[in-house]
């Protein structure tokens, strides 16, 4: 997950210019034309609310210009060349889910269900497999008001929302890590789960953190980037190497919810597994 800085682009002027187009007879001309101040004023509230579902209301525009919206998202005209350039705006991390490859552009509202916002750039996340794992979900129960993330939006996503816990065997043969919550007292803790649970968990973190284990197991210095991988080591220095290894990926990737700070962030609070990890590391180099 990543805050990411709003798209600079004149949607509203494209919007004209798609209007306009009598080349695009077959698809939105004249019929976005005729009902251009409806999709005007749901841009208008779409940003108003700063992307926020529950308090955005949907549009009335008719089917056909529905499908045309969807169609121009498909297949852009030349006017809305940007679309590509969201696809490859986050290269380094996910903004959805903290995950890596993030080459799709997910709609924040789905736009099946929103067809207004089909190509509206603060509807247009770049984004992982996440977004096919995600699907139309979009909201939780009214009650608490809980939703996806916005990442255009929603600021608590520069904080560190998320880390590891892990709990383990005696001998640390096996040791079970889970995705928490850094902080369950957060203003914005219902979202948070709800967007963890429907985007961050549906792409499988843990079973990548799983992974990331076993090579622990196997030699530490393989995922505690920056530790010596030809001589011992004592605790200080792994909790030391582990501190910059944090602040590096946080920094590599403008994100402190990326998959790997999340990792190392449950790492550097898990002391339990300190102590073993340095025995673990020594025993491998010292053979």
């Amino acid at each position: 997950m990543k805050k990411l800085n709003l798209p600079q682009i004149q949607d509203v002027s494209i919007l004209h210019t798609l209007a306009q187009n009598q080349n695009l007879h077959k698809t939105s001309y004249p019929i976005l034309r005729q009902q251009i101040h409806l999709v005007e004023a749901a841009y208008v509230d779409y940003t108003n609310s700063n992307g926020n579902p529950w308090n955005i209301a949907n549009v009335g525009i008719t089917a056909d210009l529905q499908t045309a919206l969807r169609k121009h998202y498909k297949s852009p005209p030349t006017s809305l060349n940007f679309i590509e350039s969201l696809r490859d705006s986050s290269p380094e991390v996910c903004p959805m889910c903290g995950g890596f490859k993030p080459t799709e552009l997910d709609h924040l509202l789905p736009k099946e269900d929103y067809p207004a916002w089909s190509v509206f750039s603060p509807n247009l996340v770049p984004a992982c497999s996440c977004n096919r794992e995600r699907g139309r979900l979009l909201k939780g129960r009214a009650d608490k008001q809980a939703r996806i993330l916005h990442p255009y939006f929603d600021t608590c996503l520069q904080e560190r929302i998320l880390t590891t816990t892990f709990t383990h065997s005696n001998d640390f043969s096996l040791i079970r890590p889970k995705v928490c919550y850094v902080d369950d007292n957060h203003p914005e803790i219902e979202s948070i789960k709800y967007h963890t649970k429907n985007v961050v968990i549906k792409n499988d973190i843990e079973g990548w953190i799983r992974g990331q284990l076993n090579t622990l197991v196997e030699f530490p210095a393989n995922v505690v980037k920056g530790i010596s991988r030809r001589r011992t080591i004592d605790k200080d220095e792994l909790v030391e190497k582990l501190e910059d290894l944090l602040e590096s990926y946080d920094e590599q990737t403008g994100s402190k919810n990326n998959w790997n700070s999340i990792l190392v962030h449950g790492l550097l609070n898990a002391p339990q597994l300190h102590d073993w990890l340095v025995e673990r590391h020594n025993d491998v180099v010292t053979r």
